[in-house]
């Protein structure tokens, strides 16, 4: 073994160690990497920014774009919304979500369908009297899964593609994906359906209040003067709190926090009391007890007397801009004439109120003001709703023209009149010349985490492959294996490939297995594209945590569910894709 071998496999244990810590952002991570490599001489200087001119950052860039262009039309939540109201069983409810969700992220980031489909999947599951953890686990699911079917529907299809582009001369085309995609979508969507939905954990009540409330927050009520409360000790305003189907966790006086527990402390006026409940009990439990949900004389006030301030949840979005603020840092009020009421995490509260809270991705928020300057501020802050859009559909002359251009995009693609990233970047640039989507909404659909990262990402790999590090890994792992048939190392890179994206960011993953895949088949001279197909549908498996893949822990908030649920419905459902994939894959990729 050489030494640029010995010190690439450093950087990429390295590399791997840091993703799974979680403390640095995958984009952090990358570009240290990417300097370290420069700095060591594995990387040119030269080399270290080519991958930010990369076909597939581009590709990835316009699907973005493109995703947002048709989120914008309302025809995808319009439809869901239509299907799922008339949907109460269980296996109905979950098949009409899921099969429109994963086929929608065929043509669109699946993140994208993620966020407008889970609206309509926690309104219908109010309707049918279920709780939302019902179908939202099974939804981020469903998504993951239909990104397999299209170059577009994921990253790491596109990255897949690029790799075959560089080691074997040519990319995948927009549909070669699915003959292995179809059948394990729809494999995993029966199953999630049939079986799946009841081994996942019901942690959020079910039939809540109407502006969509899925679980209990933490908020701060301020002891009014003429409050019943004074004089009182905790311990005795703990059960008039409890009549309310609430929970007190303790009092903040100043800048003193005081436990529940602290039973004898006598409650004073403008202590504020900690408590976990519902909005709809906090609302009912304020005027009898006299507390306030917000201090008296900071509350945002609507500007037109008839109008009624409005409730609204939104849940912050992985590599958000709030992460790791706190709600002073924000100035909801002051930049947005919004109240912050109350936050959960992961379905519960934690102890120390709003002030010094630090939000986290999938955090939920419940925001007060008015619907306008909500939405507004949801906006702005990057976060994902999850109340219905009341929208009407664009007029169809309109509605045409916005479907239309991506659709001439991915036929161009088909037709391969020209590279991906050529055909989806002409399709995105018109929709900005047609106004279709104005710069501001593009530049905000672009993730800009996910592209850095593969540009980052990109010189690493090269080294990885030049200094052939890739081929020594591969004649280890087929010496390992021994002398199995080629169909059960094709299962071994599959299952290593899931395992890598259940810890790792599922590019990341493509980015490492894709050339490893590639040199395996060179090793036992084999058709390289069953196990380059393999990679695909493993990168696309990160369903044991919800640090797998952003759909998770997205909806890990709204369905109050915790970090060990996942693998409850995440293993079985990994088990359905190998053997599905397993009985496909040697069909359409013979090896």
């Amino acid at each position: 073994m050489t030494l640029p071998q010995i010190e690439i496999l450093a950087l990429l244990a390295v590399t791997l160690a840091l993703f799974v810590w979680g403390r640095w952002r995958h984009d952090v991570v990358a570009l240290a990497v990417l300097f370290i490599a420069v700095a060591v001489g594995l990387v040119k200087p030269e080399s270290a920014f080519a991958g930010f001119g990369h076909p597939a950052v581009i590709t990835v860039a316009s699907a973005l774009v493109i995703s947002r262009a048709i989120a914008g039309t309302g025809v995808l939540d319009a439809a869901a919304t239509w299907l799922a109201g008339r949907a109460r069983n269980p296996t109905l409810l979950l098949l009409l979500l899921c099969l429109p969700a994963a086929f929608a992220s065929a043509v669109m980031n699946n993140v994208a369908a993620l966020a407008l489909i889970m609206p309509a999947a926690i309104a219908a599951c109010q309707a049918a009297g279920r709780s939302p953890s019902l179908a939202l686990m099974p939804l981020s699911y469903a998504t993951v899964l239909g990104g397999v079917i299209t170059l577009i529907g994921t990253p790491p299809n596109v990255i897949v593609s690029g790799v075959r582009a560089d080691k074997l001369g040519e990319g995948f085309g927009l549909l070669d994906f699915a003959p292995i995609g179809i059948p394990v979508t729809l494999a995993g969507v029966a199953f999630i359906a049939l079986v799946g939905w009841r081994i996942v954990p019901q942690r959020v009540a079910a039939g809540r209040d109407d502006h969509g409330g899925v679980q209990e927050y933490l908020l701060e009520a301020t002891v009014e003067k003429d409050s019943t409360l004074i004089g009182k000790l905790l311990g005795d305003v703990f059960g008039m709190v409890e009549e309310y189907d609430a929970a007190l966790l303790g009092l903040k006086r100043g800048s003193v926090q005081i436990p529940g527990a602290a039973q004898w402390t006598p409650v004073r006026e403008g202590d504020a009391l900690l408590i976990e409940a519902a909005p709809e009990k906090a609302g009912a439990m304020l005027k009898p007890l006299g507390l306030a949900l917000v201090k008296p004389g900071k509350d945002v006030q609507p500007e037109n007397k008839a109008s009624d301030l409005h409730i609204a949840e939104a849940v912050v979005r992985p590599y958000g801009s709030i992460i790791d603020l706190t709600p002073a840092e924000l100035r909801l009020r002051q930049r947005h004439a919004v109240n912050l009421l109350g936050v959960a995490r992961e379905g519960s509260s934690r102890f120390g109120g709003l002030k010094d809270w630090r939000f986290h991705a999938g955090d939920v928020l419940l925001l007060q003001g008015e619907a306008d300057r909500v939405n507004e501020a949801i906006g702005a802050l990057g976060l994902l709703p999850l109340a219905q859009r009341d929208l009407p559909l664009r007029r169809p002359g309109n509605l045409l023209l916005t479907l239309g251009i991506p659709l001439a995009g991915l036929l161009a693609l088909i037709l391969e009149l020209a590279p991906a990233a050529i055909c989806l970047g002409a399709a995105a640039t018109l929709l900005l010349v047609t106004r279709r989507l104005n710069l501001r909404e593009a530049y905000q659909s672009v993730d800009a985490s996910v592209l850095v990262m593969l540009a980052a990402l990109m010189p690493v790999g090269d080294a990885f492959d030049s200094t052939g590090t890739t081929g020594l890994l591969a004649k280890l792992l087929v010496d390992l294996s021994g002398e199995i048939a080629p169909i059960w190392l094709l299962g071994l890179t599959l299952l290593l490939t899931m395992w890598v994206s259940d810890m790792v960011n599922n590019a990341a993953t493509a980015l490492l297995m894709a050339p490893l895949s590639i040199d395996i088949a060179r090793q036992i001279d084999v058709n390289p594209d069953a196990f380059l197909m393999a990679v695909v549908v493993g990168a696309s498996c990160a369903f044991l945590s919800p640090i797998g893949h952003q759909n998770n822990l997205l909806v890990m908030g709204p369905g109050g569910y915790r970090f060990g649920d996942y693998w409850r419905l995440g293993l079985p459902l990994q088990v359905v894709v190998f053997v599905t994939s397993m009985l496909v894959l040697p069909i359409f990729w013979p090896l």
